[in-house]
């Protein structure tokens, strides 16, 4: 029997419909830590939820019950994603995930350690309210012209106030739009209209700070140390700083790093990630390339039609041949189709090898260092080689059998063991891979290059924090945190330096070009010569703030709601705070280098800037 339903039910229905949705981005708001006018900015979201819900009254009569059921199906599973995602990168999910789904696979042990038997409460309400309606056959009735008329001028009613409520937060934010200050929500629909609009260039504020972009030191140490040699660079997964020279129970966590250190080597002792969305791909490409990574989703999917100049690129011309070996498959963040464009010639993927060890999401490091020598022997030399290491990867899950530390109670079980194991393990099998080489003959003749792609271990992850703190002696903080080492091996060179110079990942085509002996114009890339310049610096764009940076004395974290008054600073010697105006300057710097690095990838002017400079963009620009 059909039960006829009043007017009344409709606010009835969209009440129950939207009230669990209400409470679930009140809860999210505080999760994330929103503290600046947490309340205005969550009305803001609901008032923009309740629009969504009112739409559906303008609907067919029999469409309105399964409409507000979707829609609360549908935001449900978003806010549950955004948890998820927050709870490991800590920021909401942006819309170029999308682009990611095909490779959930390889990496679904992270996704897996991310769920919580407790986000089924996510679902309570739709559960509910679904039994509730399926009990019975609803037939609503018609609205009626009046009646639409009032629910257009409610929901424009609510759109303004929305837009209202979130210019005013916003009036002081310097053009920063985060979760912080607009909410889920907007968060999302602003994150969407981004990803498709190209990024201006913000000719003002590149132009007031070309002069420092372009500084050129006139040294030329290190030029041609390691020319005609072989390279060998491994870009070891989630490598910290911290971990080098230090022990755990007695044990060095790193004796093979440690001992290459200090023989024959460079140690780029404050060398810093500056990853984008695209994580350890990310860490390739500005390592790679000496231009920042993509704001709007990872490199390798955002420029794979572009044209490059590249560290492998030059090599090639200079008579080198190039190789890439990963423990994953080929696909996985687009490698095998943009590799090309970046120098790389022969890609080595785990569809070429022998899966005879798995560990973790792929091919274990001491497999795939063990299987790739036959390869190095076959190429010509001298060659460049790749290797992207893979057993030291979130959530650092490993058999008994491949842990070689022993932990007492302080820290056994905990996840600092966890990570510190597989640190330990790629160590271990780095020195296997030397001895390797040496015993196939191309140890000496060669250069063995390790740096970090990024952090392992989060200061926002609660349990993390707290172990590195009492770890480590001191607060656990985004300076040691995006930390990573750099060294540069040299065999029987007779080298034993440490350069103190703060630099990342962004400098390592630079100066790698140097020490191979490679001629650059200056002011061609973004990066700087790490044994020539004496002024570091280093940009962040992701895990904190755009404008976030560190230089050889201090480090300066934008401020989440987007005001530069709100942030912090401090000496990084001495752990004072710093007068926010003594890092305006370099705050202009950060913005402005990120944001004429993505002018010139989004607009494929890397063949201008080849030819003209840096400073022909400022020309072209309209």
């Amino acid at each position: 029997m059909e039960k006829k339903y009043s007017h009344t039910k409709n606010i009835y229905i969209l009440s129950l419909s939207s009230l669990g949705i209400f409470i679930k981005i009140f809860i999210l708001h505080a999760y994330i830590g929103i503290e600046s006018n947490y309340f205005m900015i969550t009305i803001s979201n609901i008032f923009l939820v309740t629009v969504a819900f009112c739409l559906t009254c303008l609907c067919r009569e029999n469409k309105r019950v399964n409409l507000c059921l979707i829609i609360n199906m549908g935001l449900s599973i978003l806010l549950l994603m955004d948890i998820m995602y927050f709870s490991h990168f800590f920021t909401l999910i942006p819309i170029h995930s999308i682009y990611q789904i095909g490779q959930i696979g390889p990496v679904s042990n992270s996704i897996v350690a991310l769920v919580k038997p407790q986000y089924i409460l996510f679902f309570i309400d739709t559960i509910i309210l679904w039994v509730f309606f399926r009990k019975k056959q609803i037939v609503l009735p018609v609205l009626k012209k009046k009646q639409k008329n009032a629910f257009a001028m409610m929901l424009l009613l609510l759109i303004t106030s929305a837009s209202i409520i979130t210019y005013r937060i916003n009036m002081d934010a310097e053009d920063h739009y985060t979760p912080y200050n607009l909410g889920v929500i907007n968060y999302h629909l602003y994150d969407i209209m981004n990803f498709f609009i190209k990024s201006p260039l913000d000719i003002d504020r590149v132009e007031a700070v070309m002069d420092t972009i372009n500084q050129v030191d006139s040294n030329q140490k290190g030029f041609g140390w390691a020319k005609n040699r072989n390279v060998i660079v491994i870009q070891a997964e989630s490598i910290q700083n911290f971990v080098i020279d230090r022990e755990i129970d007695g044990q060095s966590i790193t004796p093979v790093l440690n001992n290459l250190i200090n023989n024959d080597s460079i140690y780029f002792s404050r060398y810093y990630e500056q990853v984008g969305w695209g994580n350890t791909s990310d860490a390739e490409f500005i390592s790679h390339n000496s231009f920042y990574p993509s704001t709007k989703t990872f490199s390798y999917k955002a420029f794979e039609d572009n044209e490059f100049i590249t560290l492998p690129s030059l090599l090639k011309e200079a008579g080198y041949s190039t190789i890439a070996f990963h423990g994953n498959e080929g696909s996985f963040w687009n490698r095998e189709s943009i590799y090309s464009s970046q120098g790389i010639d022969t890609f080595i993927s785990l569809e070429a090898l022998q899966q005879d060890e798995l560990i973790g999401i792929g091919l274990s490091d001491g497999s795939l260092f063990k299987q790739s020598v036959d390869f190095l022997k076959k190429q010509s030399q001298p060659f460049y080689s790749f290797y992207i290491t893979l057993t030291s990867h979130h959530p650092f899950m490993m058999e008994d059998q491949y842990k070689g530390l022993k932990f007492q109670d302080t820290y056994k079980d905990t996840l600092l063991e966890d990570y510190l194991q597989t640190v330990h393990y790629l160590d271990n099998e780095l020195g296997n891979f030397i001895e390797l080489l040496k015993k196939e003959g191309l140890y000496d003749n060669s250069i063995i290059v390790i740096y970090g792609d990024h952090e392992g271990l989060n200061m926002r992850n609660e349990e993390a924090n707290h172990l590195l703190t009492s770890f480590l002696g001191k607060p656990y903080e985004e300076d040691e945190m995006f930390r990573v080492p750099f060294i540069v091996h040299i065999p029987n060179s007779g080298l034993n330096e440490e350069i103190g110079t703060v630099g990342g990942q962004i400098d390592f085509f630079p100066t790698m070009a140097n020490l191979l002996g490679l001629e650059m114009e200056p002011n061609k890339t973004l990066g700087k010569d790490l044994l020539n310049i004496t002024d570091g610096f280093v940009a962040k764009q992701v895990h904190v703030a755009r404008g976030s940076f560190i230089d050889d004395e201090k480090i300066f974290i934008m401020s989440n709601d987007g005001i530069f008054e709100n942030s912090k600073a401090w000496n990084i010697h001495t752990r004072e705070p710093v007068d926010l105006q003594e890092c305006r300057e370099g705050y202009e710097r950060a913005l402005a280098e990120i944001n004429l690095s993505e002018y010139i990838l989004q607009n494929n002017l890397i063949p201008t800037v080849k030819e003209e400079g840096l400073e022909s963009i400022l020309q072209l620009h309209p």
